[in-house]
């Protein structure tokens, strides 16, 4: 971790400043001050706070645009020039014409010879020099009035001379009526406002200070796709940078322009570990600013730093001094020189260290090789003898002092000490660590193998996989026992993967025949094996395996794995609508204290959490998915956890809660790239949800992520429900033959698998196809099979579901009013639930069966039909209450068709430049790089009619072309309704 490399040749390319981010407030409220001139503005942080790029800012605002905007800095000299930053401000002046001057402006010439033409004759100059001195500050003053509206950037005031300090109080207690003044200093420096920067103005002079600190986690995500050039980063990688940077401005864009550098060698925008931050090179401009700063201290306080950078944590002033060899007031002495000069702080709980990863690492590149091997080498002493040691400090500190056993040995205790506190990825990042090292002898490897195995089926780690097969290769006389367990974990995280399904059950299967010695190792195999949710292999396979798993159970002893068993054989019932399963889990006694126990626990609330959404038991779901959750995170069970995010996700989707989730479940899958029941059931969310807007090029995309096409790679309810969803998407677009194959091949996969319960969302979809198609006798098949196969079931969506397919069947029959009732004994059963997008597809269903079954007369809606058109006319604002845009204005264009449709009586709101509900959903549309026509299809309008609503949403976001709509949008906050 801390061994230095010699480093690489590099090129960082800076292009320009970047976008500023989460400065809205501040940079509003300083405007709104500044336009109420005569006005003074203070602006005070940390350094690498953005003083500098706040100032561009300013200096660039379009409300500054008539006034003279007049820039200057001070320098960090030994003998600064006088009056440096204001004189460097007026130096641009007279880029337009100035007021009227008087004679003793003159006094600037040789101050300003840039203005030479636009000054008076210099006169003589006088004797006393206090005189002298103070026409000078008239004459400023002076100029500044014939400039008219003004607005003058000063910035590093800390670095001010005296001369430029009484040059602005000066101006300050008398300001020009039409100037706006604006100073920036670094807060923390000996020239602060406590050492002659007040900023005092009289009344009638708008005032404010503005403290600058740190940017929050969403302000750090939106600077990191900017710099990145992502369209988005993950929630955990904006966290882990928002955490490593201390939300410092300078420093989240160096680290990001150390990550782009790399990116060639990194997972940019998805994963962001402390090794991957480690690896990075602290980038000049960093390095720089930490080298002056331990420049600028004695050397006490360098020493002091630097032990602080070898431990590389926050510790408490005794552990840094000692091994800095200070104590008492030395160290107190160095201590507060190392706070006063920023290079360390304080952290809370009397611990000091560094604000972030990369200013420890370049006061690390100061110290010798030497010099740190001893450092580390004191810090195991030190550490050591505390009560408590800290294992894995230890085993760092022992691999950077090149003590290769104690590493070893501090490594496997800090692995042991994780396991024991459910700290999952620690544990495997220690073994896998060490499990790398050449020169382990052949127990050790087995030894340190099986704790990897066993702790990496509470997580998901792809490279453990490659880790476990390399030892099984490379070790060909482990005892069958060792091997077995390995074998047993290895296919265990196999069939996680995606696409590697089968191959993880071969391997589980050869671990059972290897444990025949470990009676209760092969338990688990067996139990994994008797899971039936992936793949096509039938449910009659799975339960020779259900029988084996019942027949060991009793023979168990270990209270873990019998937990284990039981859990996963509740949520196995559960999912095939088994209803006793329910029964006996709320009759469960409390299981558990050890962590592995809990572990087990935390997988049965997650997967029957996962059973019951599947079966409809949606209120069920929400509380064990909840609970289920936060066990697992407490346990550190982290493949549950992630899995029951998964079925998170899909809950809000089946319930209608949409606002935000399309982002969340990205986030999600993005989060969990190689796991493949999370990606998958993501992905069948994002499918979902791009169908209703219409985006039907994403959703398949989305739904192939979800295995509808390779079923036998896939979690069987999540293909069916996929294939439910595609064959609505190609119906949309009128491909009956594309809906009946993608029927065909999903309807066969259910036959094969044996478990019609994880059909609900198919069979009514595979009926509509199947009718549309005239292929009467599949459509009949597919229900009357569906009928017998849910039959007794524990599945309240199943009952809802075989409505839905009885009354699709009755419409395409023409049995319009009996296919009314049935859609409506559909809609209820779905709103009981409640899944209310298909609760209000069955309403519309039901509504255009009696507007069929009616008559109509000279093109008019009889009385009779009114109640269809209101039910009509009511999906289609349920349907833009839920985000369905699209079967909005399908519903709509029906009404059309039935002459129906009439705008509401309550009159049409005026949105001046705000965006129309219409026009947010054309700019949106827009904003994922649809054509008009895709628009048209999208929403049931003309083209023309898209082609207004274009050109508005261009107007209102003033927006340069249909791609620059995307930019504008990621801004674009409308304001609140007032219907």
């Amino acid at each position: 971790m801390w061994l230095a490399t010699p480093r690489p040749t590099s090129v960082s390319v800076r292009a320009g400043s970047t976008a500023l981010v989460g400065r809205d407030v501040e940079v509003s409220a300083i405007v709104k001050i500044l336009l109420r001139r005569p006005a003074a503005v203070l602006i005070e942080g940390e350094p690498g706070m953005g003083r500098s790029r706040l100032l561009e800012e300013l200096a660039g605002r379009r409300e500054f645009a008539p006034a003279r905007v007049l820039s200057g800095a001070c320098q960090p000299m030994r003998e600064p020039f006088p009056f440096g930053p204001v004189l460097e401000a007026l130096r641009s002046a007279g880029d337009r014409p100035l007021g009227p001057l008087s004679p003793v402006a003159g006094v600037l010439r040789p101050l300003l010879p840039e203005l030479a033409e636009s000054l008076p004759p210099q006169p003589e100059p006088l004797a006393d020099h206090c005189a002298e001195r103070h026409r000078q500050f008239r004459a400023v003053r002076e100029l500044l009035i014939a400039c008219g509206p003004a607005l003058v950037l000063i910035d590093d005031l800390q670095w001010a001379d005296e001369g430029t300090r009484d040059l602005m109080r000066f101006l300050a207690s008398d300001m020009p009526a039409e100037l706006a003044v604006v100073a920036a200093y670094r807060t923390g420096s000996p020239s602060g406002p406590g050492a002659g920067i007040p900023f005092r103005t009289p009344r009638g002079v708008q005032t404010a200070r503005v403290t600058l600190g740190p940017l929050d986690v969403e302000a750090v995500g939106k600077l990191a796709e900017e710099l990145l050039d992502l369209p988005r980063v993950s929630a955990a990688f904006t966290a882990k940078l928002h955490e490593s940077t201390a939300g410092i401005p300078f420093v989240v864009e160096e680290t990001l322009r150390a990550l782009r550098d790399a990116a060639g060698r990194l997972p940019i925008g998805e994963v962001l570990s402390d090794r991957v931050l480690e690896s990075l090179e602290v980038p000049i401009s960093l390095r720089e600013a930490i080298t002056e700063r331990l420049e600028g201290l004695p050397e006490p306080a360098v020493r002091l730093a630097r032990a602080a950078a070898v431990l590389a944590v926050p510790s408490e002033p005794s552990v840094i001094g000692e091994l800095a060899c200070l104590t008492g007031d030395a160290l107190r002495s160095a201590l507060l020189s190392t706070l006063d000069g920023g290079v360390l702080g304080e952290l809370g709980g009397d611990r000091y260290g560094f604000r972030h990863p990369l200013a420890r690492k370049a006061v690390y590149d100061t110290v010798s090789g030497p010099e740190r091997t001893l450092l580390h080498s004191r810090a195991i002493q030190v550490l050591a003898a505390q009560p408590v040691p800290p294992l894995t400090l230890l085993a760092n500190h022992s691999r950077a002092a090149g003590r290769a056993e104690q590493w070893r040995h501090y490594a496997e205790a800090a692995a042991d000490e994780a396991i024991a506190q459910g700290d999952t990825s620690r544990a495997i990042d220690l073994l896998q660590s060490v499990l790398a090292e050449a020169g382990l002898g052949g127990d050790d490897v087995a030894r340190l193998a099986t704790k990897l195995s066993q702790v990496a089926l509470r997580g998901f780690r792809p490279d453990v996989i490659e880790t476990l097969e390399r030892i099984l290769e490379d070790l060909t006389d482990l005892r069958p026992s060792v091997r077995g367990t390995i074998r047993l974990s290895l296919g265990m995280l196999l069939v996680r993967t995606i696409g590697r399904l089968g191959r993880g059950r071969v391997e589980v299967e050869k671990a059972i025949a290897e444990l025949v010695d470990e009676p209760e190792l092969a338990a688990r195999g067996i139990n994994l094996l008797a899971q039936p949710i992936d793949g096509l292999t039938p449910l009659s396979w799975h339960e020779v395996w259900m029988d084996r798993a019942r027949d060991v159970f009793d023979r168990l002893e270990d209270p873990e794995l019998r937990i284990a068993l039981l859990g996963d054989r509740i949520a196995t019932r559960a999912h095939i609508g088994d209803g006793s399963a329910w029964t006996e889990f709320t009759a469960l006694p409390d299981l558990g204290n050890a962590v592995a126990e809990r572990v087990q626990l935390a997988r049965l609330w997650c997967n029957l959490a996962d059973a019951q959404s599947w079966a409809g038991h949606l209120g069920r779901a929400e509380k064990l998915v909840t609970e289920g959750i936060r066990r697992a995170t407490d346990a550190g069970a982290l493949y549950a956890a992630g899995l029951a995010q998964g079925t998170q996700v899909r809950l809000d989707w089946v319930r209608g809660d949409w606002s935000g989730l399309a982002e969340t479940t990205e986030q999600l899958r993005d989060g969990y790239p190689d796991l493949g029941p999370i990606v998958m059931e993501c992905s069948l969310v994002l499918g979902g949800l791009a169908a209703v807007r219409g985006e039907f090029a994403a959703a398949q995309r989305h739904l192939t992520a979800a295995s509808v096409h390779s079923p036998e790679h896939g979690p069987m309810p999540v293909v069916l429900s996929a294939a439910g969803i595609l064959i609505r998407v190609l119906l949309a677009t009128d491909d009956v033959d594309g809906a009946c194959a993608a029927a065909d091949n999903a309807v066969a996969a259910a036959r094969r698998k044996g478990v019609w319960v994880w059909a609900a969302g198919l069979v009514p979809a595979a009926a509509e196809a199947y009718t549309r198609a005239g292929r009467w006798s599949e459509a009949d098949a597919v229900v009357e099979e569906f009928a017998r196969g849910v039959e007794g079931k524990d599945s309240p969506v199943s009952r809802v579901a075989l409505l839905a397919g009885q009354a699709i069947l009755l419409d395409a029959r023409g049995k319009h009013p009996a296919a009314a009732t049935v859609f409506d004994e559909a809609a209820a059963g779905y709103e009981a639930l409640p899944m209310p997008y298909q609760a209000i597809g069955a309403r519309e269903r039901a509504a255009l069966c009696r507007l069929t079954a009616g008559r109509l007369d000279a093109g008019r809606l009889t009385a009779g039909d009114r109640k269809a058109i209101e039910e009509l006319a009511a999906a289609a604002e349920a349907y833009e209450r839920l985000g369905a845009t699209r079967d909005a204005g399908r519903c709509r264009h029906l009404l059309r068709e039935h002459g129906a449709w009439a705008p509401s009586q309550r009159g049409r709101r005026g949105y001046g430049q705000e965006l129309s509900p219409r026009e947010l959903e054309v700019a949106r549309m827009l904003s994922d790089g649809r054509t008009n026509r895709e628009i048209a299809d999208g929403l049931f309008l003309s083209p023309r009619t898209v082609e207004q609503h274009v050109a508005k949403v261009l107007r209102k976001l003033g927006a340069r072309s249909r791609t620059d709509v995307a930019r504008r949008m990621t801004n674009y906050a409308p304001a609140a309704s007032t219907r």
